[in-house]
């Protein structure tokens, strides 16, 4: 598992999986208790990035193209 989409790949089949038989329940959602770990890790780079505006890069886990922040124009019309 490299990537968001490979997790959400796993948990797609998993899910699959206990309707068709080939999990129990108990294997389901040992497989959940880990993804929720890995989901609270990507949130701490989305809180990184966040915190540095953006210039973090991350681990690669979520698929982000970052683009240049960009800051609006002040407007040259104040009065």
């Amino acid at each position: 598992m490299q990537t968001l989409s490979d997790l959400r790949e796993i948990l797609g089949k998993t899910m699959n999986g206990v309707l068709e038989g080939k999990y129990t329940v108990d294997q389901a959602r040992a497989v959940a208790q880990v993804a929720s770990e890995v989901n609270a890790s990507a949130r701490l780079e989305v809180d990184m990035a966040r915190a540095t505006d953006g210039d973090y890069k991350g681990s690669g886990f979520i698929e982000v193209d970052p683009k240049p922040h960009v800051r609006p124009a002040l407007a040259n019309n104040r009065q």
